[in-house]
Formats: C-alpha cells, sequence, structure tokens
C-alpha cells in the first residue's frame, strides 16, 4: 500500500527562515525588532529612530545593511583588525634574550638588555621584559609581588628627618629570644630615638598581631605622644600593625631591605640586651617567666643604667630634664642611612 502525503505550502521558506533567526545574534534580533516596528510604521525613519532612541544614521546602516544581505546582515561584524603590526625584533635577538636568561636565571630585563646591546644590536629593556613574558620566562610570584609594591609603595626610610623632641621617631624591632632544648620566643622592642626610653615585651611568634598588641602597650608605656613609627620589613610589622599605624594617623616609615644601619638605634639596644642582659644568665624558655624577667630588664635601662649618649643620665633622668627647661632640647638628631 502506498500512502500519499502533501507538502504544506511554503515548507521550505519557513524552515529556512528558522534556520536563519537561531543563527542571529541576540543584538541582531533586538535589531531585527526595530525594523520590523519601522516597517508597520510606514517605514518613517524619524518616529522609529524617536521611539526607540537612535541615532537616524545608525537606523538607516541597519536598514541598508538589512536590505542587502538579508536577516544575516544584521549580526555583527568581526571587528578584527585586517592588518597587524610586526615585530621589528629580529629572530636572533629573540633567542639571544631567551639563551641568556636560561643561562643566567637570576638577571633582570636590564642586565640582559646590556648584554644583547653590547653586541650591536639595538634594543630596549622593555622589549626584553616582553618577550621573557612571551616565553613563560618570569617567575610569576616576584612579579605579583613587584606589581604589588609598585601599586601601594611603602613610605621609606626618611633621611634627614629631624628628631628634636621626645616622641618625634620610635624605632621598633624584634629579637630572637634561643632558649632551653632549641624553644624560641621574640622580644619586641621599640625605643625613642631620642631620649632611649625603651619598651620591652615577650611573644611566642612574630605575627602582625603580637605586633599590634605590642604597639598599643606602647601607647600605654610612653609618657610621650608617638609622632612617627620606623621599622623594618618583617611581618610583625605589616597588615594588621601597618592598619593600626593608619587608624592611630601615626606614619609609619620602613627601612629599606637588608639595611639594620637604617634601624641603627634599636639594633644597638639590642646589642647591649645581648651583652647585659642575656649573656648574663638571662633566658628561659617559659613565656611568662621572660617576661617578667624582660620587664625587669626594662627598668634598669629607663631608671638605673647610665647612657653615655645622654651624657651618663637615664632616659627618664633625661625626659625630666627636657620637661623642667624653658627650651624643651638642644640635642637635634638628624637620621642617616
Amino acid at each position: 500500500m502506498t500512502v500519499y502525503g502533501t507538502v504544506v505550502p511554503m515548507a521550505t521558506g519557513i524552515a529556512r527562515s528558522s534556520f536563519l533567526t537561531s543563527s542571529l545574534t541576540e543584538r541582531a534580533k533586538y535589531k531585527l525588532k526595530i525594523i520590523d516596528w519601522w516597517k508597520d510604521h510606514q517605514k518613517n525613519i524619524s518616529l522609529t529612530s524617536r521611539h526607540f532612541g537612535l541615532g537616524r544614521a545608525t537606523l538607516n546602516r541597519w536598514i541598508k545593511s538589512y536590505k542587502k544581505f538579508g536577516i544575516m546582515g544584521l549580526n555583527e561584524k568581526s571587528r578584527r583588525p585586517k592588518t597587524f603590526r610586526q615585530s621589528s625584533t629580529s629572530s636572533s635577538a629573540i633567542v639571544k634574550i631567551v639563551k641568556l636568561r636560561k643561562e643566567y636565571r637570576a638577571w633582570s630585563k636590564y642586565k640582559i638588555g646590556a648584554m644583547i646591546r653590547k653586541e650591536g644590536i639595538v634594543i630596549s629593556d622593555s622589549t626584553v621584559g616582553r618577550f621573557l613574558k612571551r616565553k613563560n620566562l618570569i617567575d610569576k610570584k616576584k612579579s605579583k609581588k613587584r606589581q604589588k609594591a609598585a601599586l601601594k609603595p611603602k613610605a621609606r626610610f626618611p633621611r634627614g628627618f629631624s628628631i628634636s623632641s621626645a616622641g618625634d621617631m620610635i624605632q621598633m624591632d624584634t629579637k630572637h629570644i634561643n632558649g632551653v632544648g632549641g624553644s624560641k620566643l621574640y622580644q619586641f622592642t621599640a625605643i625613642d630615638v631620642l631620649s632611649k626610653r625603651r619598651v620591652l615585651r615577650v611573644y611566642p611568634s612574630q605575627s602582625s598581631k603580637n605586633g599590634t598588641l605590642f604597639l598599643k602597650e606602647c601607647f600605654k608605656s610612653f609618657p610621650f605622644t608617638i609622632n612617627n613609627i620606623q621599622t623594618d620589613n618583617g611581618a610583625p610589622f605589616q597588615k594588621e600593625f601597618d592598619r593600626l599605624c593608619k587608624d592611630s594617623h601615626i606614619p609609619h616609615y620602613y627601612t629599606y631591605p637588608r639595611s639594620p644601619k637604617q634601624n641603627s638605634y634599636v639594633e644597638i639596644s639590642h646589642g647591649a640586651d645581648e651583652r647585659e642582659f642575656y649573656q648574663q644568665g638571662n633566658r628561659y624558655s617559659i613565656l611568662e617567666t621572660m617576661r617578667s624577667k624582660i620587664q625587669e630588664w626594662e627598668d634598669v635601662w629607663n631608671n638605673i643604667r647610665p647612657h653615655a649618649s645622654l651624657n651618663y643620665l637615664t632616659p627618664n633622668e633625661y625626659l625630666k630634664k627636657m620637661q623642667s627647661s624653658e627650651i624643651r632640647t638642644r640635642d637635634i638628631i638628624n637620621l642617616q642611612a
């Protein structure tokens, strides 16, 4: 038995139209909607433009593309440039960049650039860096760290900074206390550059949280206002510590990396701690015992020990002399590198 079917009129056109519509982007469908509205309103360009908030030139361009290419002409064209900029760096120079980087992995783009220029090849340091990046020859961790440092630069050691009163500059640092059996505690030190008065505390770790607790102790213990703080770049003086400085409106200066001489006053005081306190048998593994002993040593430093730099006065005697004098002090210290 043969079954005869019928063909729906214009079925091919309907199928083609459905296929084309499914090939349209959302933006093209929006354009088609506007063109349909334009057709239904006597093809009035001005009325359609006002209704949809379009420029007449834009609408004319869409209609022209629709008439020429049909609904597929409403799809966005590629904006990819037809011609591309060609690199002016020779392949031999690129080979030398890669070779030098693999041979001397710690060298920067500046050193590699200088080496290549010695061979008579004209190339900039930026170009060297660009090709190192393309060839995945840059340490991403270090690159990210440098980028972060460039975006948020630290306030560095203030060369020539004049100190004429107590609290103008407080230098801070930490010192490892090696106890019995390999145990470790950490001495946090703050010293006023002018009067040499110190605050000493002991904590079990070098976290920024402990650094913040120490700074709060300094606020309570120093008998004067802290105007500026200087530290190295260690973990105790980052994050929470730096945030507290900002919240308290106290400028926080960092020394340059590997430059302990810029924090010389606190470093010298640590030398005195080692000779006069720790080498005299004052090392304890128990935190509370160490805290008690360091408080006693702080009292000796501030109230008993004569300081040659203060004309053999104690820090507290020097502060009293400053306060009783009509002129606060004639001593001015200029920080040097």
